[in-house]
C-alpha cells in the first residue's frame, strides 16, 4: 500500500504563516474513521491539517480500548513501585526510568511542572508492550503529520531526534502543569493517550487550551479513557491540578489523572536544545518565539 505524503501542505502553509498558539475549535474524531481519512482521503486530510493550523484540537475517540488502556495504568503504576527512580540525560542509550516531581521547581523558561513522569524508548526492550499497543495511532498521526511512517524509529541520541514516551501521572490533589507551549517542528502535532477521566478519576481539573482571549478551554468534557487528543503544541496548553474531595494528597497511590504522550522529542545530544516557554515569557517578545517555531530543526 503507498503511504500519503502531506509534508508539502505542512511546509507550503509554514513558509509564509506562524504556528497557531491560541485554540480555535476542538473536535471529535473516531480513530477509525480518522485512520481511513488519512489513508485514503487526501483532500480530506489536507483540510483537517489546515485546520489543525488554524487552532483545532482532534480528540481521537477510541484510539485505544478502554479496558486496555485502565490495564496499562495499572501496569505502570506496578512499574513504578517495582523498579527505584532515577533522574537521567537523554544523551545516551539510556535505561527506561521513573522520576517524581513532588517539589515545585522551575524549569529554564519559566513554567512548573508537578507529576510522577515515566520515560521509555525505543532501543530498550519494550517490556510493557507500550509502542506496540499504541504504534497503529502514531504510525497513522506520523503520516499525517507529513512524516515517513518510520520516521525517526531507528534514531538514537546522537541522531538528535528520538521517539520516546512519556507517561504523566498527576497525582489527586497535587499535580499540575503550568500553562506554557512548545516547539515541534519535528513532529508537528503531539498526540496524548488518556488513561483516566474527569467524573471517575477525579472531579474537577485536567488538561485545558486558551483561546485567542486567553481564556482557559478545558477539554476534559471531550475526553473519555482511551481518547487520544492529537494538537499542536505551540498551542498554550496546561494542566489544572486534578482534584477529590474524598482523598489527602498521596504520591505513592494510582489516584489522579494519567497521560500517555507519543513524542518525537530533541535528545540532550543537542547543543540550544529547545525548551518549553511560558505565556509570560512568550508575551515578552511574541514575533521572537513565533519565528523560532518556525525554523527547521535540522
Amino acid at each position: 500500500m503507498k503511504i500519503p505524503d502531506y509534508s508539502d501542505v505542512w511546509e507550503n502553509f509554514i513558509k509564509d504563516n506562524y504556528f497557531p498558539t491560541n485554540l480555535r475549535n476542538p473536535r471529535t474524531l473516531d480513530f477509525k474513521e480518522f485512520k481511513d481519512i488519512v489513508y485514503n482521503k487526501p483532500e480530506k486530510t489536507k483540510q483537517l491539517i489546515l485546520d489543525m493550523l488554524s487552532g483545532d484540537v482532534l480528540v481521537l475517540k477510541n484510539a485505544l480500548n478502554r479496558e486496555e488502556a485502565i490495564k496499562i495504568k495499572k501496569e505502570l503504576y506496578d512499574y513504578g513501585n517495582d523498579t527505584p527512580e532515577q533522574d537521567l540525560r537523554e544523551d545516551s542509550k539510556i535505561p527506561n526510568y521513573h522520576i517524581k516531581n513532588q517539589l515545585r521547581y522551575k524549569i529554564k523558561d519559566g513554567y512548573n511542572e508537578l507529576a510522577h513522569s515515566y520515560y521509555f524508548y525505543r532501543w530498550n526492550e519494550d517490556t510493557l508492550k507500550l509502542f506496540n499497543r499504541i504504534d497503529e495511532v502514531w504510525d497513522t498521526v506520523k503520516i499525517f503529520n507529513g512524516l515517513g511512517i518510520n520516521e525517526y524509529k531507528n534514531n538514537l541520541p546522537e541522531d538528535k531526534i528520538i521517539d520516546r514516551i512519556q507517561v504523566l501521572h498527576y497525582p489527586l490533589n497535587s499535580g499540575e502543569i503550568t500553562c506554557h507551549c512548545d516547539k515541534a517542528r519535528w513532529q508537528k502535532t503531539n498526540i496524548g493517550f488518556n488513561l483516566t477521566e474527569i467524573g471517575e478519576d477525579y472531579d474537577v481539573g485536567g488538561a485545558y487550551f486558551l483561546n485567542s482571549d486567553d481564556d482557559e478551554v478545558h477539554m476534559e468534557p471531550y475526553i473519555e479513557i482511551g481518547d487520544a487528543p492529537i494538537f499542536l503544541p505551540s498551542i498554550f496548553h496546561g494542566v489544572r491540578t486534578p482534584k477529590s474531595d474524598n482523598h489527602d494528597i498521596d504520591w505513592g497511590a494510582s489516584r489522579g489523572r494519567w497521560l500517555l504522550l507519543a513524542q518525537t522529542v530533541q535528545s540532550q545530544c543537542l547543543e540550544n536544545r529547545e525548551k518549553s516557554v511560558s505565556l509570560e515569557n512568550y508575551k515578552k517578545d511574541p514575533t521572537k518565539i513565533l519565528e523560532n517555531f518556525k525554523k527547521d530543526y535540522k
